[in-house]
């Protein structure tokens, strides 16, 4: 009860006035649930609308083995940031003392950021679910949410449930005729390029830069992979380690290298762990450049048309 009326008044305090999009004195408050495999893009986001205030979403009750989960998760994502050559304020707390800071404080712009580690992946029940909470939690903060998603195993129909029974505007990328898109590698470089580099070579397997820093050793990053893939399959499946990996080797002959920048390509370390993943794996390489235009794109999605919009027209 107690939580419902602090929602209300929330809520009471943000409508207080009609709001304006378009008036640079209006607030603008941008919900984010990411992978943490697309720190690029979410970079690129954030840089987009503009906020300087970052909050990083901590779960409400404490627990030792995932609060260091999410310490990593989260330095990852604001070292990233931190890059920006305009001055970023990031701090880390519950949505509760989130919300409070932006009230006490009449914080006008912000950010808030629920990161979540690659391995979610591995069960897309549990994935789905957590999304969904993250959303329901960050609905009495934020005008909407932006998910760094594609469907990661999860069912179109189930994704988009969740979308429409949200309290807020949710947005997530999409291809060119609206569908959501299957994974980050999809959201890097375009449903339509996958499937072409696929048509030229069945076994082709996509690195990133955030997803090979995460996963450096052939093996882990393969094992990943073969986790993912799983998705609704017996768990028995993905963990059959070594009959998979020889079922892999068999069929896998190229792996992409996917590269955002010129940073990314003279960057040493991701060079060096995408050659040997290709070394073990005895594969061909091929580079290719990837972008945050699709995220940025589901961006521009958002429903009203916040101010950053309106000043990009100009």
């Amino acid at each position: 009860m107690l939580f419902s009326k602090r929602i209300m008044a929330w809520k009471w305090w943000r409508s207080e006035k009609p709001r304006d999009f378009t008036n640079k004195y209006e607030t603008m408050h941008v919900g984010v649930i990411t992978c943490e495999i697309l720190r690029k893009e979410i970079k690129d986001v954030i840089r987009e609308t503009g906020v300087d205030r970052i909050f990083f979403v901590l779960p409400e009750t404490s627990n030792p083995a995932i609060d260091v989960i999410i310490k990593r998760v989260d330095e990852c994502f604001a070292s990233e940031l931190a890059e920006e050559d305009r001055h970023i304020k990031i701090k880390e707390k519950t949505i509760e003392r989130i919300e409070k800071e932006i009230r006490e404080h009449d914080i006008r712009d912000s950010a808030i950021i629920k990161v979540m580690e690659l391995r979610m992946h591995d069960y897309p029940d549990k994935l789905l679910a957590e999304i969904e909470d993250g959303i329901k939690k960050m609905s009495s903060v934020v005008d909407f949410v932006l998910l760094g998603y594609g469907l990661c195993g999860c069912t179109g129909s189930e994704v988009e449930r969740v979308i429409k029974e949200a309290d807020v505007p949710v947005v997530i990328p999409r291809d060119k005729k609206g569908e959501i898109l299957n994974n980050c590698i999809e959201i890097a470089i375009g449903r339509e390029k996958v499937r072409e580099l696929q048509c030229e070579e069945r076994g082709t397997f996509f690195m990133t830069p955030a997803g090979a820093s995460i996963i450096r050793e052939p093996q882990v990053i393969l094992e990943s992979a073969i986790n993912i893939m799983a998705g609704r399959m017996n768990r028995s499946a993905a963990v059959d380690t070594p009959r998979i990996i020889k079922l892999m080797e068999n069929h896998y002959r190229r792996v992409v290298k996917i590269c955002y920048s010129e940073a990314d390509e003279n960057d040493e370390e991701y060079s060096k762990t995408v050659d040997n993943f290709a070394k073990r794996f005895n594969l061909e390489m091929k580079s290719l450049k990837g972008s945050s235009k699709i995220m940025l794109e589901a961006l521009t999605k958002s429903q009203p048309p916040y101010k950053w919009q309106s000043q990009a027209k100009k």
